[in-house]
């Protein structure tokens, strides 16, 4: 059965390799033929192994079946009916159960969720794994949400270096800056409202196979069900389904076009010797020194900013322009309030963290993402709601086990920020005392001596004393390792990294 496993992941990454170095080679060209591909059984095995090894197989779409149902039923007897459905062409996705999720930090407001049945997550996983490497060989590099190998801190240091300036005064500071204003751009109800019709047309550009396009026109209008109402979607990405990131990449990825000229090798689509890095900055850096407005778009999902190197009325008609040419290309409106200019001197906030211009007195202007002070508080909001006296009746060991997670999470993604050390070592101080204040709750009785053996060298540092019990112990957040995220680390998809000629 092993054997059979890897064959079958080897086939779906030659097939992934094939599809990839074809779209790097053909840019505007288009694949005629894949829906043998996605019917095959070793496609259908390879996405039913991704989706039954995701923790939301334990949720149970409209037809209330689960992967731990199916299984008690026969894994091979469901991929064999769904198979002859899409052979057939009797298959059709169910609409998806509509759940409301709460947003973090904003009490009384929802995300809808769709859930879609097990089925039908097979057959997204499916297309999923023929599309990605179509349209990630197309996909600049200036976008990084819900892509293989990318992530938040990738994007937040490419702003850190775009908007770094290279150039030094008499003094060896550095006086100015590339881009003095920023677009904070805020979509509204994005995932709701994207245009289907737009959508599968920029879709069909690279995809020719009626089959497999009106397979995922069928996705888009199969509907949601919420409280025994089926309600049709005439607009929008259902969130939760598999394929849903993808194709909001593909409707979202208009907005780097718009600014073509200073994100893509060469607009002209002439031959160019240079890299995708130097011919694309060469522009901007020609462009700026002739007086001309230059725009750097950096995206993450639906959540983008805009570089912006002229005055603020530039930046202001810039934001004009940019929500009438989302209006009618995606049919997206820009959220009027919460769509912000912001002088770079004054900051603004991304994907959670603060990214600001600040003035050193050895280096001049220096890019530097922070940690908001609303995250600390909210670490701190955290970390009181654990020790609190609803929780006295657990075990130390038992606390700790509930609070190192959290801890932990926190630190590994903050901590490529600047002075990230001295929030750490902040934060340690509190929730040890939090542990501190619990374990007198917990034992009312007890002298501050008894309750301070509860404070015991740890095993990673012996000349520490930290609170443990037996061998789990507080998670400390200061021996977390700090620095500068390098866009190195970034990896990139297996299906890129192939050399030589395609193997399937």
């Amino acid at each position: 059965m092993d054997t059979d496993h890897r064959a079958d992941e080897a086939w779906v990454l030659g097939v992934q390799r094939r599809l990839y170095q074809w779209s790097k080679a053909n840019p505007d060209d288009q694949w005629r033929d894949m829906w043998g591909w996605l019917t095959d059984p070793r496609m259908l095995h390879h996405a039913w192994r991704r989706v039954s090894s995701n923790k939301g197989g334990r949720t149970a779409g409209v037809d209330g079946m689960t992967v731990g149902r199916i299984r008690k039923k026969g894994e091979q007897r469901f991929l064999d009916r769904l198979q002859a459905e899409l052979r057939s062409g009797a298959y059709r996705p169910s609409p998806a159960r509509r759940k409301l999720i709460p947003k973090a930090g904003k009490p009384g407001q929802f995300r809808p969720l769709g859930i879609p049945t097990i089925k039908d997550r097979v057959v997204q996983s499916a297309v999923k794994a023929l599309l990605e490497p179509i349209f990630e060989a197309q996909f600049w590099r200036v976008f990084y949400g819900f892509r293989p190998g990318r992530s938040t801190h990738g994007a937040l240091e490419h702003i850190r270096r775009a908007a770094q300036s290279h150039k030094r005064g008499g003094d060896t500071r550095r006086h100015g800056m590339p881009y003095p204003w920023v677009i904070e751009g805020d979509i509204k109800g994005c995932f709701d409202n994207i245009n289907h019709h737009y959508l599968m047309e920029r879709l069909r550009k690279r995809v020719a196979d009626q089959r497999v396009a009106r397979l995922v026109g069928q996705f888009l209008k199969a509907g949601v069900l919420a409280e025994e109402q089926f309600f049709r979607t005439e607009a929008g990405t259902p969130q939760g389904g598999i394929i849903s990131p993808l194709l909001a990449n593909i409707a979202l990825s208009a907005i780097e076009e718009r600014y073509r000229r200073w994100v893509h090798p060469d607009p002209t689509g002439r031959f160019s010797r240079q890299s995708i890095l130097s011919a694309a900055s060469s522009r901007r850096m020609w462009d700026r020194k002739a007086g001309r407005c230059v725009c750097f778009p950096i995206r993450y999902a639906d959540d983008f900013v805009v570089l912006v190197s002229g005055t603020q009325e530039e930046a202001i008609a810039e934001k004009s322009a940019l929500a009438d040419y989302l209006r009618e290309m995606t049919g997206l409106e820009l959220s009027p309030e919460k769509t912000k200019i912001t002088a770079m001197t004054d900051g603004f906030e991304f994907l959670g963290f603060r990214f600001v211009m600040q003035w050193d007195k050895r280096y001049g202007y220096c890019a530097r993402v922070l940690i908001p002070k609303a995250k600390s508080r909210d670490l701190r909001r955290k970390v009181k709601e654990c020790t609190g006296r609803s929780s006295t009746v657990s075990t130390l060991g038992a606390k700790l086990q509930e609070l190192n997670p959290i801890l932990r999470g926190w630190a590994n993604y903050f901590r490529f920020c600047f002075g990230a050390s001295n929030v750490f070592t902040s934060l340690d101080w509190y929730a040890g005392d939090r542990l501190w204040r619990w374990q007198r709750k917990v034992r009312p009785k007890a002298n501050a001596g008894e309750i301070a053996k509860g404070r015991q060298r740890s095993s990673r540092r012996s000349t520490v004393r930290l609170w443990r019990d037996g061998s789990v112990e507080q998670y400390i957040l200061a021996w977390t390792p700090v620095g500068r995220f390098r866009l190195a680390w970034m990896g990139t998809p297996h299906f890129a990294t192939s050399s030589g000629e395609p193997d399937a």
